[in-house]
Parts: structure tokens; C-alpha cells; sequence
């Protein structure tokens, strides 16, 4: 058999270009700037501020998202790591704070075996959003949502039960109100109606923007919390978040939000319990010769503990 250079590299180009195949094709990102008419819901009242803070990670760490059919998603996540402690700089004093808002129709499975299943109805000036998520064969949550958005408040209704169990069901009312084009007040009322005795959830928030920056807080009966965010450029945000509840003491912290031309980002933050990290990521696209990207997110994340430990952890990203 003859070996040359030629056939060898054609060899090689024909693994690469297999290889390559199997990575997830880059898809087309969209932005758009913010309308500072659209009303903010009570949900993401601190969003600005609490999306700069890192979200750090310990071990190795793998997701993997793949659309299976047209309203069907198989999302896999790995995480290697001896420990599973987590830290984090502030609570939620919300119900479903920081969660996924633009939810579509559809059905995702996870690699925990868990499904959930949402469907969204509107009706004149309503949204309904039922969603069941099953996790096993005694473990489930189903929420039912109502929603209606009028031109200066938005307010829902929420049903949730777990585990078919009665005494887990929760009744939750939220309400934002836009006082000034800059001034917005909200309220949150949860309680659940079948357990005994009666505690109901209340609280109290307040939201204050302007193009550069936005100060919020919210007072609940287990805390409060104190947010600013302020926009230095397009691509640099910083937030500083006071946070206080009924189990721990008041805190402070710190963080910063770097965008880079070539795709990547960098998160860092440090509060007053002597703790601080960062998180970096950076896409790697792999071009086709039919001008097809496909591309692999890369994930790096630094912590520093109360006990001064340094902890480390990398990642990767698949979005097929």
C-alpha cells in the first residue's frame, strides 16, 4: 500500500470534518434593546442586578441541549464533583425569582429522567401557562398561572401542588403597579390554604429605573434587600446587592460584568463574608467549508470560600 502526503491529509481532513459534525451548529443570537416601556413583572424586579453576579461551580461540568423533535428538548447536565455545595451572595425573596420567563409550548426531558410539559393559552387579556413537571413515580409539580397585563400594571394568580399532597398547595398573587414612568410598586401574597396553621408570605417591593442604572428592594417577613445596577457601557455592568433575613446577618456584595469583542464574558464578584470568584466563558466556533459554524462554549469558574479554599471548576456547553 502507498502512503503519501496527499492521501494522508486527505484522511485526516475527512476525521476532522466527522468530528465536527457532532458539534452543535451555531445558532443566529438576536438582540434587542430594552423598551423601557414594556412593564417589569415582580419576578424580575432585581433581574439586572442579580444577572451580573456569576453563577460559580465546583468540578466538572457538562450540558448538553438537543432539540429531539419540533416542541420535544433533551437537555443533559453533568456535574463531577466530590461536593455539592453551593454558594450564593443573596436569597430570592420572591416566588419563582430569576426563573425562565419566555417559556414555549412543549415537552423537555432532562438526563435526572424528569419531564416537564407546558402549555399557554391566551384569552382576551389573559395568558394561562399550565406546567407539570414529573420526576418520578411519587414525585411531581403541576402549576396552573393566570395573567393579565394592562397599560400601567401587570398582575398573576399561581396554583401550584407537589407530589399530589394537598397540604402542598400553595395559592400565590403578584401585582406591580408603574406609579411614575421611572417608579414602580409591587406586592406578593402567598399562602397555602389546606395546611395548618395559616402563614401566609407577604411582601413588599419597589423598583426605581433610569437608562444608566436601577435601584430596587424588596421587604419580606424573613428579609430584605437592597439592589443597585448601573451601566457603565455596553459591554460593562456592574451590581451591588445588601442582603439581610432572619438566619444570617447583613451582607454586601460586589460584582462585575465584562463583555469582550471575540464572544467571551467574564463575571466576578466578592462580598463581605470574605468570599469571591468568577466565572469565564468563551465560544470556540469551527468553521465548514460550507460556510456552516458550528461552535463549543467553553466554562471556567473560580471560587473563594469563608474558609479561604480555593475551588475549581470547568465546563462545556452544547446547544444543538
Amino acid at each position: 500500500m502507498d502512503l503519501n502526503d496527499s492521501g494522508i491529509k486527505e484522511e485526516v481532513s475527512n476525521i476532522i470534518s466527522s468530528l465536527q459534525k457532532l458539534l452543535p451548529k451555531k445558532k443566529d443570537i438576536i438582540f434587542i434593546a430594552p423598551d423601557k416601556s414594556i412593564l417589569t413583572k415582580l419576578s424580575d424586579v432585581h433581574a439586572e442586578a442579580k444577572s451580573v453576579f456569576p453563577k460559580c461551580f465546583v468540578g466538572a461540568k457538562l450540558v448538553i441541549a438537543r432539540d429531539i423533535m419540533d416542541k420535544v428538548k433533551l437537555v443533559q447536565s453533568y456535574n463531577f464533583s466530590k461536593t455539592k455545595e453551593t454558594y450564593k451572595c443573596f436569597s430570592h425573596l420572591i416566588h419563582k425569582e430569576m426563573a425562565a420567563k419566555n417559556i414555549d409550548d412543549g415537552l423537555i426531558i432532562d438526563s435526572m429522567g424528569s419531564a416537564t410539559a407546558t402549555y399557554k393559552e391566551t384569552m382576551d387579556d389573559y395568558e394561562m401557562r399550565l406546567t407539570s413537571k414529573i420526576k418520578d413515580l411519587v414525585s411531581s409539580e403541576t402549576e396552573l398561572v393566570f395573567e393579565k397585563e394592562s397599560e400601567k400594571s401587570i398582575s398573576s394568580v399561581s396554583c401550584s401542588i407537589k407530589d399530589v399532597d394537598p397540604n402542598n398547595l400553595k395559592l400565590v398573587t403578584q401585582w406591580m403597579y408603574r406609579v411614575m414612568p421611572e417608579l414602580s410598586f409591587g406586592s406578593e401574597l402567598g399562602l397555602k390554604p389546606l395546611s395548618y396553621p395559616i402563614s401566609p408570605e407577604f411582601s413588599v417591593s419597589t423598583r426605581y429605573e433610569r437608562p444608566s442604572f436601577t435601584l430596587s428592594s424588596t421587604i419580606s417577613r424573613i428579609g430584605f434587600q437592597v439592589c443597585l445596577f448601573k451601566q457603565f457601557t455596553p459591554d460593562l455592568r456592574i451590581s451591588t446587592i445588601l442582603n439581610e433575613s432572619n438566619r444570617s446577618s447583613a451582607s454586601i456584595g460586589l460584582a462585575l460584568h465584562k463583555s469582550y469583542e471575540n464572544g467571551s464574558e467574564l463575571k466576578i464578584f466578592v462580598d463581605s463574608q470574605r468570599c469571591g470568584g468568577f466565572t469565564y466563558q468563551r465560544d470556540i466556533l469551527f468553521y465548514e467549508p460550507h460556510n456552516e459554524v458550528r461552535i463549543i462554549r467553553l466554562m471556567a469558574s473560580t471560587l473563594i470560600d469563608r474558609q479561604r479554599r480555593v475551588r475549581i471548576g470547568f465546563g462545556f456547553n452544547l446547544d444543538f
